[in-house]
């Protein structure tokens, strides 16, 4: 009797230890996740020869020793499932032409690498977050509106089409001393300018962006003029909708150069009609950088 009070005993502890491991098998202890924190990523870069350094960067690209781990939107805390010390590198996402379903890595901005001592269930918070440009990026064009009071040494000038001028203006500015200001109104309700000089030599296939501050009180316009052998046609890219701030924005030009056929260069072309029910728009607009890689 006591021997099979003895069997059955056993039987029980083996059935409870088999059920327990069981358990564990169907549902496993979950991996405690360690925290990376990030508030801001801005730029850094040499202002002579680079431009501003301004930046609208929204999100953060995030990879751990070359293993894509995901996108954050900035402030991001996110979790990471690692342990230890490892490789993290992070990349500035913007909106390509402020738009945020075309949320990318700019291409046109290095990674910045951290090493990383990652403790589970703790966060660290990275600080001075800054990304810089990559050493091959090509400034084809910049104008901050700094080198001329008068408006007669900038690098933008209206077309024929323009029925007013445009000018420097030394109140409604981004950074530095002066920005441009486009104003139209209903005796003269339409303004055009364009890169003065034959135009820029922008290679198909690369990734090419023109970057730029703005605000507006109602919207405005800006193309590419392709200019080929046979002539010239201008393409609209983006519609600019009112700012009461001032905006960075990202503008994605290789589709339409891929695009151009034959076209040997390229002038950047801005215009305003003035809009209707109202009797005045204005356009401030600084720092305008074309680069390509």
């Amino acid at each position: 009797m006591a021997i099979t009070k003895h069997l059955t005993s056993l039987l029980l502890i083996s059935a409870t230890i088999l059920f327990v491991s069981g358990c564990e098998l169907i549902n496993p202890a979950e991996p405690v996740p360690s925290y990376i924190e990030i508030d801001e990523m801005s730029v850094s870069s040499n202002y002579p020869t680079q431009g501003t350094n301004s930046s609208d960067i929204t999100d953060v690209w995030v990879y751990a020793d070359n293993k894509y781990l995901g996108t954050f939107e900035l402030p991001a805390k996110f979790p990471v499932l690692l342990d230890g010390v490892h490789e993290i590198s992070f990349g500035a996402g913007i909106e390509a032409n402020g738009i945020a379903s075309t949320n990318e890595a700019y291409p046109l901005y290095q990674f910045t690498k951290r090493t990383v001592n990652l403790q589970a269930g703790k966060i660290t918070k990275l600080d001075s977050m800054n990304v810089s440009y990559f050493s091959g990026v090509q400034y084809v064009w910049y104008e901050d509106f700094e080198s001329d009071t008068s408006g007669g040494g900038i690098s933008l000038d209206t077309t024929n089409n323009s029925e007013v001028n445009i000018l420097p203006d030394s109140i409604e500015v981004f950074e530095g001393k002066r920005s441009l200001k486009l104003t139209v109104n209903s005796t003269s309700d339409y303004i055009e300018c364009v890169t003065v000089g034959d135009g820029y030599a922008l290679n198909k296939g690369r990734d090419t962006y023109l970057e730029m501050n703005y605000k507006c009180t109602q919207s405005f316009n800006m193309g590419l003029v392709a200019i080929s052998s046979f002539g010239q046609s201008t393409n609209r890219v983006i519609t600019f909708n009112p700012k009461s701030e001032w905006n960075k924005i990202y503008i994605r030009l290789g589709p339409y150069i891929n695009a151009s056929g034959d076209a040997l260069k390229f002038k950047i072309i801005f215009g305003m009609q003035l809009a209707s029910g109202v009797t005045e728009g204005t356009v401030y607009l600084d720092n305008l950088k074309l680069i390509t890689n």
